[in-house]
């Protein structure tokens, strides 16, 4: 075979080798970057997002809430028009990043009611809404035709609408009646404005639990109700501390427009959370809250497992965490956030991060709460081909959850992110979850907030969305995996592309006036008087099993199939590359060259400038007129201001 032809193949194989390197690092990279795709599911939320910009991007939030107060846009009258370029760049940021933002209007100004400033019904409610004299049907045809095409297609009509007017805490001084009045208003001027947008009822606590049912009643009296489609188009609850007041009040709307003959409507929560009452960070030594007063950093983020998990479980279309960050002026010295006011990370962020991974996606959603298991609170969310089981403890005690395997090996969670691979044993999983603290003292029991839930995934479950799912038990007691979960839970943020957050001033506004907090017995009150929607579960005979110490699950998973022999593909190549090269290079040496009076110019490319436009986060600083909660000793019932002794 002579030079040239040698040289000729070995050029080819070289080539050959170049096209396979690139494609295998091509599909390396294709293999990371999904791995980093945060998730599209637009169920989960976050209220105030600007206050923290790349944490918003970090969570993996599709929403988010923001408060555009009447108030504030028009504080003297009419013809202001105060919209500031903070909130206008906040909304094309979060364009940016991917998230919904959903508009709540509320606070009336003084020069438009006979009432309190912020509460008072508007003058002209009752008028048509192309009357002039009706100055809210005005407002807000200004605000959707200003916001709309910012892309804001959903508005959330006033805020807790059920608190009575002479109630501390009170944001609503109209009647029921007018109520539905300012929600039938803004529908017909947003609709009229834009039939694609949505009107989303303010959110309802549970301060009075008959009221919802006597809105509905209104509504049905209104003989233009049903051919406007009942004037609204979803329903909002607000609830916190409790997520089992979670599950009862976000199914109660559900079971209540079905009782009145009207078309169920989606459910939202817009506001959840469980306050911490401790934090070295933001509260002095002596801090002592007077309602639920010793909640954890730890028990702030295992509630927020709870409230995704049990939320959608009772049938809520989206979830929203109020807030995002701290705003201590706002919330009466209470620190809300995921993360604090300097954007360092609580652990009630890596809880929304671990809620988000796991949860999204899913198609069914249901919550196992059988007699026999009392010891375990356990939701089981199902799609195409996974299967996903939330649990945590009821009690003080430690309880494992023995589920039938669908799945050859599964993979187990704690809050911290540890991971665990799991073989079946005996044809079942054995979940061991950890008892809870039950430290609250306004709680009969203590229990406020459950146990730290625990996440076991299973994959590749075969059509587990058309197949009964096997029955689950429980066992008293058992042994949690190493490690144990740790007092310190992390969250690792992620930068933001291209986007750089500002300080921004926050505008002073008067202090806010904020909700009591929920009573356990107006909870009583509606489990009590209202049905639940939660479908049959068939009733399981309690386990009777001793205590079993379950032994220690096996490592974390690595990488499995082509990603896992990739890397030693790689450097297979790149020997043989490097090879082939040099034995070219020591060939060419001794071959003649065909134009020896030829000379190869060679050029300076130099690459193209790339111009990377950075999107400055400017912070909007609308305040969020926060729930505030009555201090309610169960003893007395005797209603206090919610604000921290110092």
């Amino acid at each position: 075979m002579s030079i040239a032809n040698t040289s000729s193949i070995t050029k080819t194989i070289l080539r050959m080798m170049l096209i396979l390197v690139v494609i295998a690092i091509a599909g390396q990279l294709t293999v990371e970057d999904t791995t980093a795709q945060r998730s599209d599911d637009p169920r989960f939320g976050v209220v105030n997002a600007f206050r923290a910009p790349d944490a918003a991007y970090s969570s993996g939030a599709s929403w988010e809430l923001i408060t555009l107060r009447w108030d504030q846009l028009q504080p003297d009258g009419p013809t202001d028009w105060n919209a500031t370029k903070a909130t206008d760049q906040w909304l094309s940021n979060a364009r940016t990043a991917g998230r919904e933002v959903v508009a709540e209007l509320v606070g009336t100004p003084a020069w438009a009611t006979d009432g309190e400033l912020g509460s008072g019904v508007p003058r002209g409610l009752y008028l048509p809404i192309d009357n002039p004299n009706n100055i809210w049907a005005n407002f807000v045809r200004q605000a959707v035709g200003y916001y709309g095409v910012q892309g804001i297609d959903r508005w959330v009509i006033w805020e807790a609408p059920d608190v009575p007017a002479d109630a501390y805490g009170s944001l609503w001084d109209g009647t029921t009646e007018d109520y539905y009045q300012l929600v039938k208003v803004a529908y017909l001027v947003i609709k009229k404005s834009n039939t694609n947008a949505r009107v989303h009822l303010g959110g309802v606590t549970d301060q009075n639990p008959a009221w919802f049912n006597r809105f509905l009643e209104v509504i049905i009296d209104d003989p233009t109700a049903a051919a406007n489609d009942y004037y609204f188009d979803v329903a909002t609850v607000h609830v916190f501390f409790s997520a089992e007041q979670i599950y009862t009040l976000a199914a109660n709307p559900i079971f209540l427009m079905g009782r009145q003959g009207i078309p169920v409507k989606p459910v939202w929560i817009n506001h959840t959370n469980a306050r911490p009452g401790v934090d070295p960070e933001v509260y002095p030594e002596d801090n002592k809250f007077r309602q639920h007063p010793n909640i954890t950093l730890e028990q702030q983020a295992a509630y927020i497992i709870h409230a995704f998990a049990l939320g959608f479980a009772a049938g809520a279309e989206r979830i929203a965490i109020y807030q995002l960050a701290d705003d201590l002026d706002s919330d009466g010295e209470q620190a809300f956030g995921l993360v604090r006011s300097d954007g360092d990370p609580r652990p009630a962020l890596s809880a929304y991060q671990l809620a988000v991974e796991h949860m999204s996606g899913f198609g069914l959603v249901r919550r196992v709460d059988e007699e026999a298991h009392p010891l375990i609170e356990y939701v089981r969310f199902t799609s195409a081909s996974k299967v996903v089981h939330v649990a945590w403890a009821h009690t003080a005690q430690n309880a494992t959850l023995i589920i039938p395997t669908r799945s050859k090996q599964a993979n187990l969670y704690d809050m911290e992110g540890n991971q665990w691979l799991l073989d079946p044993e005996g044809g079942v999983y054995r979940m061991v979850v950890g008892g809870a603290d039950c430290n609250d003292p306004t709680t009969v029991g203590g229990c406020l907030i459950g146990g730290m839930p625990w996440i076991l995934v299973e994959e590749g479950v075969k059509d587990p969305l058309y197949e009964a799912a096997p029955s689950v038990s429980v066992d008293p007691g058992g042994v949690l995996p190493t490690p144990d979960p740790g007092p310190l839970l992390t969250a690792t943020a992620l930068a933001m592309p291209t986007l750089t957050p500002t300080a921004t001033d926050i505008p002073t506004e008067e202090a806010p006036r904020l909700i009591e907090e929920p009573t356990q017995e107006a909870a009583a009150e509606a489990a009590s008087t209202e049905e639940t929607t939660e479908e049959p579960v068939p009733t399981e005979e309690a386990a009777t099993l001793e205590p079993t110490p379950t032994n220690p699950p096996g490592t974390g998973v690595g990488p499995k199939g082509f990603a896992a022999v990739l890397p030693y593909l790689l450097i297979g190549l790149g020997v043989v590359a490097i090879g082939g090269g040099a034995w070219y290079f020591l060939v060419g040496l001794k071959q003649p060259s065909s134009h020896p009076s030829h000379t190869v110019q060679t050029q300076e490319h130099e690459p193209p400038e790339l111009n990377q436009a950075e999107s400055s986060y400017t912070a909007e600083t609308q305040e969020h007129e926060p729930p505030e909660f009555d201090d309610q000793d169960p003893s007395t019932a005797e209603t206090q201001t919610n604000l921290p002794k110092i």
